[in-house]
């Protein structure tokens, strides 16, 4: 039978709240999670919007030309066209790509949920989806993870409705399956699904839509040789190294791995009581949906999306300490929450209520710190101010990447450990490889190829590395600026009494 009314209207709602409270304080600094992500395709996002072109994706960190080749801009360019549409800051702009993108992800859930499993069971998988901590935190991150999950989620509610027979959802499900696997191509994982239980008797369209959907990104990959070959960086030529070395599985043997797979999966990412309710439903059986007529499934939709998301999360057992990656299970869990839920709030009230009081408590302790800037970037706007003021725009400034994006710099970018630092060293042709380097080796190293300045926030409390870095800045360097909220050097050497190069 056909859904009512009522039930329609509150899994509406529950999408748009979906975007809503991911949308809340927009305007916050892209500085919480995960850094190295955000900041990096922020940057991308500006030079996209500034005249970059879309083929060549450049970051403000030397050496440059430096490009950013991991997956097409396609997430930067989506937001810069929406910040061209609003005109909202470039940054709002990001979260609220990301919130639309998660919404887009619980519209394409909600269909399928609801098509298999009824009413109830949408409505539940709907709130643990919104609630999930891994949700919030990169649902309204300034990165394409939220909108790979989103465009292959709705791509296969499309996908399902034109298996079906109604011919009009394959055109929206092929531009949605591209746009979610171009943005980051492990979303792949979602073809499995597609061809096993989507397809149905029209496996041979189905099976010309995903080879479909993924030529774009093919494509952006036949072209990224090019770009690194023109890149005046190795990071680009050494992350595809990384990338294909860590394919793997040899990863899970790792202590460490185990480590980061009991932090993210059975903690951080969906709460303990998530992953638990998460994995009992997907077990279950299907409780049965509203299309009555629907043919008979031999395969369980999210059964098969749990086990490809699970193969493709061992094969990149190496990158697991990146927490997004584990937004791709997050669909599975939330429809097995809302199986389990349809099954049993009838005749278990109190038990039911009582599990989706635990696992609510447990989304919110989790989730508890995603609208509050961490401490360690909390003077960075007034930084960024005091840097625009002292540092001309032409001349190249070393600072961690945060605020070198903040201040609107380009520039080389300071690390504070040694590995870090030898890493950053490392990108530049012609340097020597090594294992270790001291940051404050690492600024002087820079100063030998054309930064002017170096800036850096407030040591806090008890910051011994950046103490003795900044102690060392005081002493080589003219100092600019020394205030509580950043200290800001000239990179002039008082050693040898002359200035460094100027950057290009």
């Amino acid at each position: 039978m056909r859904g009512t009314p009522r039930p329609r209207l509150l899994l509406a709602s529950l999408v748009l709240s979906t975007a809503l409270i991911r949308m809340a304080f927009a305007g916050q600094p892209i500085v919480e999670n995960y850094v190295g992500r955000q900041i990096p395709t922020a940057m991308v996002a500006r030079n996209l919007d500034r005249g970059s072109g879309f083929l060549r994706p450049s970051l403000d960190t030397a050496p440059l030309p430096n490009y950013f080749v991991v997956e097409p801009p396609v997430y930067e360019a989506i937001v810069v066209g929406f910040r061209r549409l609003t005109g909202m800051a470039l940054e709002a702009s990001g979260r609220c790509v990301s919130a639309l993108a998660a919404a887009m992800a619980a519209w394409g859930l909600c269909g399928l949920v609801r098509r298999r499993d009824g009413d109830a069971a949408a409505a539940a998988a709907l709130v643990a989806f919104c609630a999930f901590p891994v949700t919030l935190r990169y649902g309204r991150a300034f990165q394409p993870d939220a909108l790979m999950l989103g465009g292959v989620l709705a791509g296969l509610e499309c996908a399902d409705r034109a298996s079906r027979g109604a011919r009009g959802w394959w055109a929206p499900a092929f531009a949605l399956l591209a746009t979610g696997l171009a943005a980051k191509v492990t979303g792949a994982f979602a073809i499995v699904p597609l061809l096993l239980v989507i397809a149905g008797h029209r496996r041979r369209a189905v099976l010309l839509l995903a080879a479909a959907a993924i030529v774009p990104a093919a494509c952006w990959y036949a072209w990224v040789p090019r770009l690194i070959a023109s890149s005046g960086s190795r990071a680009s030529a050494e992350n595809r190294a990384i990338w294909m070395a860590v394919v793997g599985l040899s990863a899970l043997a790792r202590p460490e791995t185990i480590r980061q797979v009991g932090r993210f999966l059975l903690v951080r990412a969906f709460g303990p009581p998530g992953v638990l309710l998460g994995a009992l439903g997907v077990a279950a059986r299907s409780v049965g949906g509203v299309d009555g007529a629907r043919r008979p499934e031999p395969r369980d939709l999210w059964k098969a999306w749990a086990a490809s998301a699970l193969a493709m999360l061992a094969l990149l057992g190496a990158k697991l300490h990146h927490e997004y990656y584990w937004l791709s299970l997050a669909p599975a869990l939330a429809a097995g929450i809302g199986r389990l839920w349809a099954r049993h709030a009838g005749s278990r009230r109190a038990a039911a209520w009582l599990a989706a009081a635990a696992f609510l408590a447990g989304c919110g302790y989790f989730s508890r710190t995603t609208w509050r800037t961490p401490d360690e970037w909390a003077g960075l706007e007034e930084a960024a101010a005091e840097v625009r003021r002292a540092v001309p725009g032409g001349d190249w400034l070393v600072a961690a990447e945060p605020l070198l994006y903040q201040a609107d710099r380009r520039g080389c970018r300071l690390e504070r450990t040694p590995s870090a630092a030898a890493r950053a060293a490392a990108e530049w042709p012609g340097a020597p490889t090594r294992d270790a380097l001291d940051p404050a080796d690492l600024v002087e190293f820079y100063r030998a190829r054309g930064a002017r300045y170096v800036a850096d926030l407030a040591s806090g409390p008890a910051d011994p590395a950046r103490d003795a870095l900044h102690r060392t800045i005081r002493a080589r360097y003219k100092v600019v600026k020394d205030t509580p909220s950043v200290l800001i050097a000239e990179l002039e050497s008082r050693g040898r009494g002359g200035a460094g190069g100027h950057g290009q």
